[in-house]
């Protein structure tokens, strides 16, 4: 069985070198790794009707249409279709991975936070996954979701795909961005260049460390 550092490295070749600060900052639940060995050894018998119905209800809910379920239901059911070994090919991946990427959030302290972090993370190998087998919807979502995680439990992100509202100003702003990630390596998830998304957005301070 493959041990949680080892699982951390195998999220993407940019990630290894930061394996140690995710180490001492950051551990990974098992039960992620045992999720995605099950994700990954099941044979592929064609999409999950139901991860589909959830994928469209999630997207129909951020154009504002009114839908029956929340995100937190859908959430749950997603991990119970996961935990079945239900989720096969790279469209099952990519329809429960858009769920998950919608975790609910929550504002404390004037601080927009998340509840269960690691839902982003397991999203992010599902798109990951899904893209890497020809799934080209996932592309810029291989992106988005590792910066959605590392934004909520590291402070920064590698792309620059996540904006979070200031509590204060009503404004978006980009959650500060590695320096260290190149635009080639945007580039290849469909990510607009650094000096680009500045244009756009402003950025936050870097989070303070204790």
């Amino acid at each position: 069985m493959k041990s949680c550092n080892q699982f951390v490295t195998a999220l993407s070749p940019r990630l290894k070198s930061r394996e140690a600060s995710l180490k001492q900052s950051r551990i990974i639940p098992l039960y992620l790794l045992f999720i995605f060995s099950s994700l990954t050894l099941t044979d592929a018998y064609g999409q999950n009707p139901l991860l589909r119905q959830l994928a469209k209800e999630d997207q129909d809910a951020r154009t504002g249409k009114t839908i029956a379920r929340t995100d937190a239901e859908r959430v749950k059911i997603v991990l119970s279709v996961i935990a079945q070994g239900e989720v096969k090919d790279p469209e099952d991946k990519f329809d429960a991975a858009i769920v998950l990427q919608h975790t609910p959030l929550a504002i404390r302290e004037k601080q927009v936070v998340a509840i269960s972090p690691d839902n982003y993370l397991l999203a992010h190998y599902l798109f990951k996954s899904a893209f890497e087998a020809g799934y080209e919807r996932a592309r810029f979502l291989v992106a988005a979701s590792i910066d959605r995680y590392l934004s909520f439990t590291e402070g920064y992100q590698l792309y620059g795909t996540n904006r979070i509202v200031n509590q204060e100003t009503e404004k978006e702003e980009l959650v500060p961005i590695d320096r260290k990630t190149s635009d080639a390596e945007r580039a290849k998830y469909g990510v607009h260049p650094l000096a680009d998304l500045l244009k756009q957005y402003p950025e936050q301070a870097p989070r303070k460390k204790p």
